[in-house]
């Protein structure tokens, strides 16, 4: 039917191969942030902190639901933000963290039947970047975080991560190794 995809064009009368409207399920594009350290990543666990709205647009509910897992840092795209800015952003804004040198984005997609939308299919578009501190950096954890620290994704279970960061960790892990 016109105007039902297949192709990632969404725009009202756009191509009739393209979407009219965006997917029932919703749609996310977003950017997250590894900082590395050998085989250890950063990962936090959110505080009920307005400064969330403005960092990442992560509402004061999805702050207390998400809070007591672990989370890759990262943030939705600002409407027009390039992907490489938004993980400048992260680095400096989220983890306020001076110095860091990124790696080029690696990119993937996701679907899911999400709860939050009736089981229909949700669309993830991610871009992950690596992300190496400069040498002596010593990790601080901002007021907008409960905690913030160093973890071994190879060996935290998926039960400990929150906000499905199970499944962006999994991935980044698969395709760092070729897999």
């Amino acid at each position: 039917m016109p105007g039902d995809g297949p192709f990632l064009w969404i725009r009202d009368q756009s191509s009739p191969l393209g979407f009219w409207h965006p997917p029932e399920g919703g749609m996310c594009v977003n950017a997250f942030l590894f900082v590395r350290d050998g085989h250890r990543i950063v990962l936090g666990k959110y505080a009920d902190h307005p400064a969330w709205d403005e960092l990442a647009g992560l509402d004061s509910g999805r702050r207390q639901r998400f809070g007591t897992g672990w989370t890759v840092p990262g943030t939705h795209l600002k409407f027009g933000e390039e992907p490489r800015a938004a993980a400048r952003r992260i680095g400096g804004d989220v983890l306020q963290i001076p110095g860091l040198t990124f790696s080029e984005p690696r990119v993937e997609s996701d679907t899911y039947p999400a709860a939050f939308a009736n089981g229909k299919t949700h669309y993830d578009l991610w871009f992950f970047f690596d992300a190496k501190p400069p040498a002596r950096w010593q990790l601080k954890v901002p007021a907008w975080y409960r905690e913030l620290a160093w973890q071994d994704p190879r060996t935290l279970p998926p039960s400990a991560y929150a906000r499905s960061h199970e499944d962006v960790v999994a991935r980044w892990l698969q395709t760092r190794s070729g897999r």
